[in-house]
This record gives structure tokens, C-alpha cells and sequence, in this order.
């Protein structure tokens, strides 16, 4: 719908998203720094008002060009939240228990993906695609009248440091960081898995139309069955990191993830309208993601607990503009078939799987 008014083309439209996770990359180098030394609730308080005014914006655009500027500064103000949310899990726990917070709170994250596609194709279908906007406006108002009722009772929410905050520092941050080998793994391993599913975001609600024919109004309901498997994932992992740990339980996530998606590429060779076998391999992909995510995150950010939030800043920064490349490539490359997104996510998933082995060789290394 939004193609069709603003008079762009698909794959313009299909921008949008990897242009909104441009933005979540560089707002979360912004509010990561920015929460070390101002404390996490002041800033996650104005990146959410941020945000609120930035999805208004994006309900007024009236050609792709103006969208494409609004959805990058939205996905900026939207990276407070995930940036300030990781950080304070390790703020209050470390390690396997981290990781274990961190996996229930994807959990209960995902309980969002699961009812927001409906409502959105509801919202889209009966008011138009611009009131979407309006709805998380909304929502994110809820969410800052939430964060008012918070107390600065706590150190992690007070202010952290009150050293000068310079571009270097934020430089050295990622120097620092990318030349770990631990955290590069968990970054690679992390970030790869969820191009992965970001591939599948940025194509879903094409292939879901142009392969399997379903309606946009149900478009949400496909999408949730998918999630499933991320929510199962997640709990899971927070039971099996406590008796695993992160890195096996990250590991055997990556392996997860490769053989669902190698399935699906013979899936999509042999037997293409196999409709349910496409469903059933995509939610065993999402619980693999399940699996991986938390500790993956976690697992990097607790190698420097004395500024979380840089660290924090540099993962999701590197994330988000992996998955934001990775989409346009699919959404560029997407022909009206599986074969082109479904080859890239098992690419993305080898990958993970070698990140993971770099954390067990560095990790070997480091013992040794």
C-alpha cells in the first residue's frame, strides 16, 4: 500500500527496514556511551520521546526519499531501548545468570512480534498503512509514562561516570572490543544468526503472498506460528544455559539454525509449494535464534563489566548494520521465489557456526 501511494517500487519500499536498522546501529554507539555516563534512565527517557516523535513524522511522508530519512531517524531513537536494555541485565547479573535474564527477556520480547504483525495488517487493512505509525507513536508513549514511574533508586539507573564523553572513546571502545577474540565470536556468531532471520524479515511478507498465496490480513497469523519457535527457544535456553552454559548452548544453537535452513533449500529445490514443511523448518530456524541470541549477547557484553554500555553499543551496532546490509542484498536480489533469501540464511548460518568455534578456540587459547 505504501509502495503504491508513494509511488515507489518494491525494493525501494523493501529499504525501509534495512534503512530503520541503519539507524538502530548508529543511535545504539549514541545512547550505549551516553548511559555510562548519564545513567541508563534519563537516556532510554529521551530516546523514547524520540522515538514517539519520529513515528509521527514517518505517518507524514509523502515520497519514499522523505520515509527513508524518518525510518532511519526512528530506528535511532529505537536503539535506546536495546542498547540500554542489555546493558542494564549486566549491570545486575554476570555470566550464565546474565545470559539466563537476557533469554527471558527475549522471551517476553517476543510476545510483541507475536500479536504486533496481526495488528498491524488489521490497522493497514481498515485505516491505512500511515496510522500504523500512529499506533507505535502510541505504544511508545505507554512506554515512556512506564519509565516516569521508575525511581533512581538504584546505581545502574543513576549517573555511571562523569568523565568528558568523546568520539575517541567511543573509537577506542570498538577497538577494544572487535580485537577480542571472545567477543568477536559471540559478535559473529550473534550477529550472523540474525542476519539470518533479518533476511526472513525483510522477504516474509513478499514470499508469503507470492509463493504460498496468503492474504495480508493474515499475514500475522503465518508470521506468529514462526515466533513460536524463538519464544520456545528462548525459554528453553534460559533453563539449559544454567546447565550448559552460554557457549554450549550458543553452540548448539549455530547447528540448530545451519540444518534448519539446509532443509529448507532442499525444501525449496524438491518440493516447493510443501507449504507445511517450509512452516515446521522455519519455526525449528527461530528456535535456533532462541537458543543463540541471549548468550551470544550476553556472553560479549560481560567481557567488559565496567562499561557495559559501550560494549553493548558496539554489539548492537555491529548487529544492526549487518542485518540492515544483509537485508537490502536480500530485498535486492529477491525474485518472486525462496531460492535467493533461503540460500543467503543458510550462508549467514555456516557463518554463525564458525563464530562459535572461534569462541571455543580463543576460549581454549586463554585457559591454556
Amino acid at each position: 500500500m505504501m509502495t503504491a501511494e508513494l509511488g515507489s517500487t518494491i525494493s525501494q519500499s523493501q529499504l525501509t527496514l534495512s534503512l530503520f536498522m541503519l539507524g538502530v546501529a548508529g543511535g545504539q554507539v549514541i545512547f550505549g556511551p551516553l548511559s555510562d555516563q548519564f545513567g541508563r534512565l534519563p537516556v532510554i527517557r529521551i530516546g523514547t520521546l524520540t522515538f514517539v516523535a519520529c513515528s509521527l513524522l514517518s505517518s507524514l511522508a509523502w515520497n519514499i526519499e522523505y520515509m527513508w530519512l524518518a525510518r532511519v531517524a526512528q530506528g535511532a531513537a529505537a536503539a535506546s531501548g536495546a542498547v540500554i536494555a542489555r546493558a542494564l541485565i549486566r549491570d545486575r547479573y554476570e555470566g550464565d545468570r546474565a545470559a539466563q535474564m537476557m533469554a527471558l527477556t527475549g522471551a517476553s520480547m517476543a510476545s510483541i512480534p507475536l500479536i504486533a504483525p496481526t495488528l498491524g495488517a488489521y490497522i493497514t487493512v481498515e485505516f491505512g498503512w500511515r496510522f500504523t505509525f500512529v499506533a507505535q507513536s502510541l505504544f511508545a508513549l505507554l512506554v515512556y509514562l512506564g519509565l516516569s514511574s521508575f525511581q533512581t533508586g538504584t546505581s545502574s539507573l543513576q549517573n555511571v561516570d562523569k568523565a568528558k564523553l568523546t568520539l575517541s572513546d567511543i573509537a577506542t571502545s570498538f577497538k577494544d572490543c572487535l580485537r577480542n577474540p571472545q567477543f568477536l565470536g559471540y559478535q559473529i556468531a550473534g550477529t550472523l544468526s540474525f542476519c539470518g532471520l533479518f533476511i526472513y524479515l525483510s522477504t516474509v511478507s513478499f514470499f508469503l503472498k507470492d509463493v504460498f498465496h496468503v492474504p495480508t490480513e493474515y499475514f500475522g497469523l503465518a508470521f506468529a506460528m514462526t515466533v513460536i519457535g524463538f519464544v520456545i527457544g528462548s525459554l528453553l535456553s534460559s533453563r539449559l544455559v544454567m546447565k550448559w552454559g552460554q557457549d554450549k548452548t550458543l553452540r548448539r544453537g549455530t547447528f540448530v539454525c545451519m540444518g534448519a535452513n539446509g532443509l529448507v533449500l532442499l525444501v525449496t529445490l524438491y518440493l516447493p509449494a510443501f507449504t507445511v514443511g517450509f512452516a515446521i523448518l522455519s519455526i525449528l530456524f527461530f528456535f535456533g535464534i532462541g537458543l543463540i541470541s541471549a548468550n551470544a549477547s550476553m556472553g560479549a557484553i560481560s567481557l567488559y563489566p565496567d562499561k557495559a554500555g559501550a560494549a553493548s553499543a558496539v554489539y548492537g551496532c555491529v548487529h544492526s548494520l549487518s542485518s540492515a546490509t544483509m537485508g537490502a542484498i536480500a530485498g535486492l536480489l529477491y525474485a518472486g521465489r525462496l531460492l535467493e533469501p533461503v540460500s543467503l540464511m543458510l550462508l549467514c548460518s555456516v557463518g554463525a557456526l564458525m563464530g562459535s568455534a572461534l569462541i571455543h578456540r580463543s576460549r581454549s587459547i586463554s585457559q591454556n
